[in-house]
């Protein structure tokens, strides 16, 4: 498997252009379980924006701050409410500032309160980053404190109306996304990487485990959905131009289902954000990512909560669910 070498720009930092015009591959089937029949008394995107506005709460969240570890802390003791258990994936490496310490939270269902769900392989990851970039009072509210806050919504409304489906998922918090320097640099040479950090650790652990049959992934998962700028009161979605066919199916089912073809559209090119390396080692992921392209808030103080809202949250959340529901 191969991916252009390139010094490349992060999802955050490519320009993309929606394609409304692109011919959808023919929608998958009806899946046998839909995650939102049990959804007409949930109030989507309301427990979001609170968590949102929790995490900023903290302050900037650049990589070893006391912020993103009260973030960490936060998204645990939520997750624990709600029968999830966690672990976290702390690891060194080196960066253009020297050598720093990331750490990834990871998340399985476990009601029980037991450690068995880690011997068990999981059907999907869903997953988002929680670092800031490292620059001055830059809180990060879509980039991607909104999508921390969509998972820890999603992770309750499974809990309690969906347990058998959310006992065949994944959580994932990735700590690196922002390059420290400039845009993300995501090269196959060694020592050429800025960003992306938690997501290609996390990616190769899983890939190692794997290929050698145990635990915690036997198997590799089937599928990824990765949430990225999915807040934004002025909502416009664009997937990149490498999205696996299936999970592109399901992507069409989904914005058809709630009529979102103007805002949830196609990017007409690739996109560098944490789903390369889960593609890169096995994991199929789609990205909804947010197209900011044309934004005055992108990288700036004006990506704070301010910008958020709920009704984009409680859509983007819905069309998650749609897209996971086919696929478990």
């Amino acid at each position: 498997m191969t991916i252009r070498l390139a010094t490349l720009l992060c999802a955050s930092a490519v320009i993309f252009s929606s394609c409304k015009d692109a011919a959808p591959d023919t929608p998958t089937p009806t899946s046998s379980v839909d995650l939102l029949v049990s959804s007409q008394k949930w109030d989507f995107g309301s427990k979001a924006y609170g968590h949102t506005e929790k995490i900023l709460s903290f302050g900037p969240r650049p990589v070893e701050s006391a912020a993103l570890a009260s973030t960490r802390a936060y998204i645990i003791a939520e997750l624990k409410k709600h029968g999830w258990t966690c672990i976290e994936q702390p690891f060194q490496t080196s960066t253009p500032l020297g050598q720093k310490t990331f750490t990834n939270v990871i998340a399985r269902y476990a009601p029980d309160g037991t450690s068995r769900t880690w011997s068990k392989p999981v059907k999907g990851v869903l997953a988002a980053h929680i670092d800031s970039k490292l620059q001055t009072n830059f809180l990060g509210a879509d980039d991607a404190a909104s999508c921390a806050g969509a998972i820890l919504e999603i992770a309750e409304y499974l809990h309690k109306h969906h347990p058998d489906q959310a006992s065949k998922m994944e959580l994932v918090f990735f700590d690196g996304e922002e390059a420290l320097k400039g845009g993300i640099e995501y090269l196959e040479q060694q020592g050429q990487q800025d960003g992306l950090y938690g997501s290609d650790h996390y990616s190769k652990r899983v890939a190692s485990s794997a290929s050698r049959q145990t635990a915690p992934y036997p198997k590799l998962p089937e599928f990824g959905i990765l949430l990225d700028m999915i807040g934004h009161k002025n909502l416009k979605i664009a997937i990149p131009s490498d999205t696996p066919k299936k999970l592109k199916q399901s992507y069409e089912k989904a914005r058809t289902r709630f009529e979102l073809q103007d805002s949830f559209t196609y990017a007409d090119r690739f996109i560098l954000d944490d789903h390369v390396p889960m593609n890169l080692y096995g994991i199929p992921t789609i990205d909804l990512i947010g197209d900011f392209s044309s934004s005055d808030w992108w990288h700036t103080e004006k990506d704070n909560l301010d910008i958020i809202s709920r009704n984009s949250l409680a859509t983007s959340i819905q069309v998650a669910l749609s897209i996971a529901s086919d696929h478990l």
